[in-house]
């Protein structure tokens, strides 16, 4: 107990304190403006931007045919949330708005 709770804290340590309390606060932030889908549709993204990343700068993950499978069916699924279906599968199916 001579070095009190923050022994051995560095920048690192202290950057991951505060990026994990602004996720927090981002996070509050999202459920209140934007509600809890978005919040699924964000999460799938954050994982995929994370996995990206620790991919091209650490060299710690190795993707594979099924992480870019489920990456590209997020990131539809997220972007068909977002936008609507397009009008030509609304008019093919004999749906169009009017």
């Amino acid at each position: 107990a001579n070095g009190g709770l923050c022994q051995g804290y560095n920048r690192r340590v202290v950057s991951v304190i505060l990026m994990t309390a602004f996720g927090g606060l981002l996070c509050a932030v999202m459920l209140k403006y934007a509600g809890a889908t978005h919040g699924c549709f964000s999460t799938a993204m954050s994982i995929i931007l994370t996995c990206i990343l620790s991919e091209a700068f650490i060299g710690d993950f190795v993707p594979d045919g099924l992480f870019v499978l489920g990456t590209v069916v997020a990131i539809s699924a997220s972007l068909l949330f977002a936008l609507g279906l397009p009008e030509w599968v609304l008019t093919a199916s004999g749906r169009a708005l009017k």
